[in-house]
């Protein structure tokens, strides 16, 4: 599953701005000589420029802004795995009504701070009350926070304790100075225990630098963090070609240049995933699970990852979840009963009692690349007599729809993984998801997913949370896979230490951009 450089043909365009961020250098020339050889330099990145620093507030695209600041209590590995963080030992009581955390010792705030079982206390009550925290769905399970002594946190369960450990390895997890978390320009003066500190924060930079008192810092290899708000994808790669860059996430149309150019490219799975979100409420005949299966049958996805916007990026795939990843089905692309058909999704449509289709309004952002994915569906589905009128919109607004219901259809990006797979299952699988419109009841799928978060285990959690969505799949799914995507950046040859990771967390610390 770990990255390697390579050299690629495609990349995706739509990571440009939401998995990696890249960012023009700031005034000033390089050092020459042998002593600037060995000084650490500055890692220079560019994108969209998060909204806010504040973690219990923050979306998930913006948890790379996080991370230099903030340490989550666990964290993963490349490979979506749990490894220590500011806990090093985490158990799970035998009825699973406790979860303990150990915390590392020697470890303070950036305000000097000591990391304490009271300090973390805090920090997860906030994330549990504080008015629009975006994590607080994510610790519903927890009933109350114990300080057991300086080193020990008991977190008190009420529910299904399987998804916890994930949840506190990501944003809800990240723990905040104890003499921070009531301040109200937290989201601008952040404090954290992060290998870095801020310097500046404004709508089109946001600027770190390594912190002296980091517990590991001994492991940071940059002297700070650059981000620069850049979103044109071809402003972004000549300052690449022209040394001014670290790293991007590159264009496709752009390859050529940058291959000819001498651009170092990394490529690694993730566990996003192109999809078709369909909305029963506003198109009845979308509750009709043969309706869905001819949708899921129709599509030709070899056809797509061949020849789309995402040629090189784009993984055919029925399920959400990546080959490798603990969650995927092994062998249900195979299936023949679940293969690209057309004949097949005609019978289907006719068993449903639509022989002539039937029509809706598919959505999509103003991107190049899903655009011309939309087209390519038309097509597609038009084979089986279904019409679609395709609606391209702003990426801020086709959010606010989808989130709301307003779309008949909409064609998009979605993120399975984190900071656990459950979050994604429960909102568009199970029958009260906010993200299941027409409340749709799989077979089994409720008691599966209660199921899958009995332990934390993920090799005991593997079973039941494969077999829902075998049985979403195999009945008809309300958000139709059409590809897994691949991450791939650009990079200088000159960086060292970067690599994608499953779930697009970065560990910034050991990147040496020089």
């Amino acid at each position: 599953m770990r990255s390697r450089p390579t050299t690629v043909r495609r990349v995706l365009a739509a990571l440009a701005i939401t998995s990696v961020l890249v960012l023009p250098a700031c005034g000033g020339g390089s050092s020459a000589g042998p002593a600037a050889a060995t000084e650490k330099a500055e890692l220079r990145f560019g994108g969209t420029v998060a909204s806010t620093l504040d973690p219990h507030l923050s979306g998930t695209y913006q948890q790379s802004f996080l991370t230099p600041l903030y340490e989550s209590l666990l964290t993963r590995d490349a490979d979506g795995e749990l490894q220590p963080g500011l806990a090093t030992e985490w158990t799970l009581s035998p009825d699973g009504k406790a979860f303990d955390l150990t915390l590392r010792t020697g470890v303070t705030f950036h305000d000097g701070a000591p990391l304490t079982a009271e300090a973390v206390k805090k920090s997860l009550e906030r994330a549990k009350t504080l008015p629009k925290s975006v994590v607080a769905p994510q610790l519903a399970v927890v009933d109350s926070i114990e300080a057991l002594d300086d080193t020990h946190v008991r977190l008190h369960l009420s529910g299904p304790p399987g998804a916890i450990a994930n949840v506190l390895a990501g944003e809800a997890g990240m723990i905040i100075s104890p003499n921070a978390v009531d301040r109200p320009d937290l989201a601008t003066n952040p404090v954290g225990t992060g290998a870095y500190t801020l310097v500046s924060k404004t709508d089109s930079e946001v600027v770190y630098k390594a912190w002296d008192g980091y517990w590991a810092k001994d492991a940071v290899r940059n002297s700070g963090i650059r981000y620069v708000q850049q979103q044109d994808s071809s402003a972004r790669f000549r300052a690449l070609a022209s040394g001014q860059l670290d790293i991007i996430g590159m264009d496709g149309s752009q390859v050529a240049e940058a291959e000819s150019a001498g651009v170092v490219a990394v490529q690694g799975p993730s566990t996003n995933f192109i999809g078709l979100l369909l909305n029963p409420v506003a198109v009845p005949e979308f509750a009709d699970p043969k309706v869905r299966q001819a949708l899921l049958r129709v599509i030709d996805r070899q056809s797509i990852a061949d020849n789309s916007g995402f040629t090189g990026a784009c993984t055919p795939s029925v399920q959400p979840f990546p080959k490798g990843y603990w969650a995927h089905v092994d062998g249900l692309e195979a299936d023949p009963a679940l293969t690209h058909d057309v004949a097949a999704a005609k019978q289907l449509l006719t068993e449903a009692g639509l022989p002539n289709g039937f029509s809706f309004e598919l959505s999509t952002i103003a991107f190049p690349a899903f655009g011309s994915l939309a087209q390519i569906l038309q097509a597609q589905f038009a084979q089986i007599g279904v019409q679609v009128k395709i609606n391209v919109m702003d990426t801020n607004a086709y959010l606010v729809a989808r989130g709301q219901g307003n779309l008949q259809a909409g064609l998009g990006q979605f993120a399975a993984g984190r900071p656990d797979p459950s979050v994604f299952l429960q909102m568009f699988y199970t029958p009260t998801g906010t993200m299941n419109y027409g409340k749709i009841e799989f077979p089994g799928v409720s008691e599966l997913y209660t199921e899958s978060l009995t332990s934390t285990s993920t090799e005991e959690r593997a079973g039941p949370t494969r077999k829902l969505i075998e049985n979403v799949t195999r009945t008809g799914p309300n958000v139709v896979p059409i590809c897994s995507l691949q991450q791939t950046f650009g990079m200088q040859p000159s960086v060292k230490g970067f690599e994608t990771t499953l779930l697009q967390e970065y560990d910034w610390r050991g990147i040496s951009p020089r």
